[in-house]
């Protein structure tokens, strides 16, 4: 039984590496890299632009809500769980779409760490 649970995890595991492109090994998701190929040019270099519609600045905010937020563009129209969201952006639903989860959280952790 052991043994299955110990099969399942790694395969489980397995998916969640070959989906995002990355292993744990020498290869890791450059966040500034995925962030300046697709947020850049609404949010700034930096994280600090105010884009239209009023959105605040992205840098420094805590990386959860941030991660949460990008993950609900992402889903909006799919009413996917915790993620549904009241507004919607078609243009953030373009810029997120083939973001990986591991790829959102280290966008997120990025701009948390820019002051």
């Amino acid at each position: 039984m052991k043994r299955m649970i110990m099969i399942v995890l790694l395969a489980g595991a397995s998916l969640m590496a070959a989906e995002s492109g990355q292993t744990n090994n020498s290869n890791t998701i450059d966040g500034a890299k995925l962030y300046k190929q697709n947020c850049a040019i609404c949010h700034g270099k930096e994280g600090t632009k105010v884009p239209k519609g009023g959105v605040d600045i992205l840098a420094g905010k805590d990386a959860t809500k941030l991660a949460r937020s990008i993950r609900a563009y992402k889903d909006q129209d799919n009413e996917v769980g915790s993620y549904t969201m009241k507004k919607s952006s078609q243009v953030m639903k373009d810029a997120t779409y083939e973001l990986s989860r591991e790829q959102i959280v280290t966008i997120a952790t990025y701009l948390s760490e820019l002051k």
